[in-house]
């Protein structure tokens, strides 16, 4: 033990007798270490935002058709839904089905290719749906009657009149061979995804987005009523409550269903996006840290360099330890303490950099990123460091422990 520590005297004081070889040679290692943790750190930030993203708005759950159980999937009709609130009362906070349909509207600015939705009037706050800036949605009465109300966005508004101050006008909606006059009931905002997806669009020169929600119902006026749905979705009051709201209704429509099977229905089992999103961020951070890392190697080179040109300029003092009667081990020893000294203190200065630029950022949010430090990440770094200074300080210690005291002491 005491030779060990007369080993970290001498490498401290050669460090101290050069100070700015050793702090240049260090400076590798700092960039490398301050580098890799920045980034983790960022990766780890910008990891949660996107798991905490995903996981957003849990509490709306999906029953669907079982597929190995029936052959027509469209087997959820209006009676099922009216049943299923009923039921389920006050544990749940909507029920919404929907079914897509490609239509034409006309208006005095031309006509234009559209999406509409046949849905029910919960759908206003249906999932990733933006609110009602204007007017209002369509009521029960109108899904009951199959009246010709709509409800648009404020961007398809500007596309079929030229302002959103639409309510209460009424263009030509076209689906098939069924031609239908409907009246705007209430304005949606636009969200920024949408912009962004329109803005997509325009680029690729697909043409406008025009996006109609209408009573499932009014399906029956253009020629093509909708008998059922594949699936319905279900929103909770409550996330802890969603599981047990969706057991429930798998078995208020297998028991409705009896005629279909034993298990006609089923809950759908959601993607797990936030699982698959952090793998992804993970395996980008994990990537983009290892390109960082590569300056670790540059930086290990520099070492080696360093404790070679350290070789040579204490040809002398080697060869009198040698004639001395020091061992090869001990030669090695020293010089390799000297090198991971070296190694670590980098790291060390890297890992304060490092930490210190990550909550710069974080306090700043500069770009919107949440960083956060990863205790990891700081500790793999700290032991990679000091690896650095043993790998790359294996050769000169060796060639300084083969040294012929004869030959060392004849170079003088």
């Amino acid at each position: 033990m005491g030779q060990f520590l007369e080993y970290i005297k001498m490498a401290l004081d050669n460090i101290r007798s050069n100070k700015g070889r050793s702090f240049l040679t260090m400076l590798g290692i700092i960039i490398g270490i301050s580098s890799v943790v920045t980034i983790v750190s960022i990766g780890n930030g910008l990891k949660n935002d996107v798991v905490d993203a995903a996981n957003e708005q849990t509490n709306t759950v999906t029953v669907q058709a079982n597929t190995e159980e029936v052959t027509d999937t469209q087997i959820i009709t209006g009676d099922d839904i009216a049943y299923l609130e009923t039921a389920m009362g006050d544990s749940i906070e909507s029920i919404t089905v929907s079914s897509m349909y490609a239509g034409k509207c006309t208006t005095r600015k031309g006509t234009f290719d559209a999406y509409v939705t046949m849905t029910t009037s919960d759908y206003e706050h249906a999932q990733y749906t933006s609110p009602l800036v204007k007017g209002s949605y369509f009521t029960d009465m109108d899904l009951a009657g199959g009246n010709p109300v709509c409800v648009i966005d404020e961007l398809t508004a500007l596309y079929l009149f030229g302002n959103t101050n639409v309510v209460g006008m009424s263009f030509e909606l076209a689906i098939d061979s069924g031609i239908k006059e409907v009246m705007i009931a209430g304005i949606r905002e636009t969200s920024d995804d949408m912009l962004e997806v329109e803005q997509t669009y325009q680029a690729m020169g697909l043409g406008e987005t025009i996006s109609i929600e209408v009573p499932y119902t009014l399906a029956e006026s253009f020629g093509t009523p909708i008998e059922g749905f594949s699936s319905v979705s279900i929103t909770a009051r409550d996330t802890e409550s969603a599981g047990r709201v969706a057991s429930s209704a798998v078995k208020l429509l297998n028991s409705r269903h009896q005629d279909l099977g034993d298990n006609p229905f089923m809950q759908q089992k959601p993607m797990n996006l936030s699982d698959m999103l952090g793998a992804v961020m993970d395996g980008v951070t994990a990537f983009v840290a290892l390109v960082a890392a590569i300056s670790l190697v540059v930086g290990g080179i520099g070492v080696m360099n360093i404790m070679l040109v350290s070789v040579t300029e204490r040809t002398r003092e080697i060869g009198i330890r040698k004639a001395l009667g020091a061992r090869t081990g001990s030669i090695i020893a020293q010089f390799l303490c000297e090198s991971a000294i070296i190694s670590g203190m980098g790291g060390v200065i890297g890992i304060l950099f490092g930490g210190g630029l990550t909550a710069l950022i974080s306090v700043l949010e500069i770009g919107g990123i949440h960083a956060s430090l990863s205790l990891p990440a700081v500790i793999i770094a700290t032991l990679f460091s000091c690896g650095v200074g043993i790998i790359f300080g294996i050769y000169p210690a060796r060639k300084a422990a083969r040294l012929s005291p004869i030959e060392a002491l004849r170079r003088i």
